[in-house]
C-alpha cells in the first residue's frame, strides 16, 4: 500500500517509510513547462540561476539556494527567462509500507517535534531558503541511488529522514513570528562555522558566508551569542582538538592542521589558556584516567 502526501494521517498512526520514485539534475533554458502535477512529493532545489515557480494561487521568484516543497498532486508549473538559465535538482518521493528495520515516519516524527509540527500543518506547498544543509543531504541521497545497491538501502533512509528533519527546521523558523533576520544570518553564520572550522578561516569569510560586511557581523554575532567570532571559532576548535586527544591517536604536532590552525605553537598557547593543560599534557592525562579506571574495574570487577 502507497500514500502519496506528505500530511497523510496514517503516516503518524502505522508503519511507513519514504521511497524515492525520481531524482534528477536538469539544466533549464529558456522553458515554459505546462501546468501539471504528480503522484508524489517533490523538492525543487535551485542550485543555480533563477526561475520562477508557479501554483495555483501563488508565484515564488527563486534563486541559488532556494527550494520548493510540494506535497502530491498540487498543480504547479516552472519558468526560466533566456537570459538567465537555472539549473536544479528535483526530487519525488512517495511513502510504502516499511519493509525493513528503518525507522519508518511515525518513528521519525514521535522523536521530533519540529517534524511533528511540519506534518501537522498540511500546506499544499512551501518555499525554503537552504543555508547548504539540505543540499549537502539531497547531494548524499543522489548519490546513495545511483548505486542501485540493495546493500546502502540503509544509507538511503538516512539521508531522507534527515531530509525531512532539515526541512522540517526551516520551515519552523520560517513560520515563527519571533524568528528574526539577524537571528538567520548568525545561525547561517554558525553552521558555516560548524562545516569550515578546520580550514583557515577568518572572520572576514564567515561574514561573507551570510554577505555582511565584518564589522557588522561581528556586533550582531556578539550580542546575539554573548562571544565574539573569534572566540566561537576557537572554543570550537578546542573541543575539537580534545575530542582528536582522547580518542584518536594523530600526533600532537598535527592536531593543529586539523582543526584549522596553521601554527602549532599558537594552537598550544590557545588550548593550555582553554583547558590549563599542553595538547600532549591533555593526551596523557586522558589516558592516565583511563588506565586508572581499567585498573579498577579489573581490581573490583562488576558483578
Amino acid at each position: 500500500m502507497e500514500f502519496n502526501s506528505l500530511y497523510n494521517l496514517d503516516l503518524r498512526s502505522n508503519e511507513f517509510q519514504a521511497k524515492v520514485v525520481a531524482f534528477y539534475y536538469k539544466h533549464w533554458n529558456d522553458f515554459n513547462m505546462p501546468y501539471h502535477k504528480h503522484n508524489s512529493v517533490e523538492i525543487m532545489y535551485v542550485i543555480s540561476g533563477k526561475c520562477i515557480v508557479n501554483t495555483v494561487n501563488d508565484s515564488f521568484s527563486m534563486r541559488k539556494g532556494d527550494f520548493i516543497l510540494l506535497d502530491a498532486n498540487v498543480p504547479h508549473n516552472l519558468v526560466v527567462d533566456k537570459d538567465s538559465p537555472c539549473r536544479m535538482l528535483n526530487i519525488e518521493f512517495i511513502f510504502e509500507q516499511k519493509t525493513a528495520n528503518f525507522p519508518s515516519i511515525k518513528d521519525l516524527e514521535q522523536g521530533n517535534p519540529v517534524l511533528a509540527s511540519l506534518l501537522a500543518r498540511a500546506r499544499p506547498y512551501i518555499l525554503l531558503r537552504d543555508s547548504d544543509e539540505v543540499y549537502h543531504t539531497l547531494k548524499n541521497l543522489v548519490f546513495e541511488l545511483d548505486k542501485g545497491s540493495l546493500n546502502n538501502e540503509w544509507m538511503v533512509q538516512l539521508q531522507l529522514a534527515q531530509l525531512l528533519i532539515r526541512m522540517a527546521g526551516l520551515a519552523a523558523e520560517l513560520e515563527d513570528p519571533s524568528y528574526q533576520q539577524i537571528d538567520l544570518y548568525v545561525k547561517n553564520s554558525m553552521d558555516y562555522i560548524h562545516h569550515h572550522y578546520d580550514y583557515p578561516i577568518q572572520v572576514k569569510d564567515i561574514a561573507a558566508s551570510v554577505n555582511l560586511h565584518p564589522g557588522y557581523f561581528h556586533r550582531i554575532f556578539k550580542s546575539n551569542t554573548g562571544q565574539t567570532v573569534v572566540e566561537y571559532l576557537t572554543s570550537l576548535r578546542v573541543e575539537k582538538a580534545k575530542m582528536l586527544l582522547a580518542h584518536t591517536d594523530i600526533p600532537v604536532a598535527e592536531i593543529s592542521d586539523s582543526i584549522g590552525i596553521n601554527s602549532r605553537e599558537y594552537f598550544s598557547a590557545i588550548f593550555k589558556k582553554y583547558t590549563g593543560h599542553t595538547p600532549g599534557g591533555y593526551r596523557k592525562s586522558i589516558e592516565k584516567m583511563s588506565w586508572t579506571n581499567l585498573s579498577e574495574d579489573f581490581i573490583h570487577p562488576t558483578q
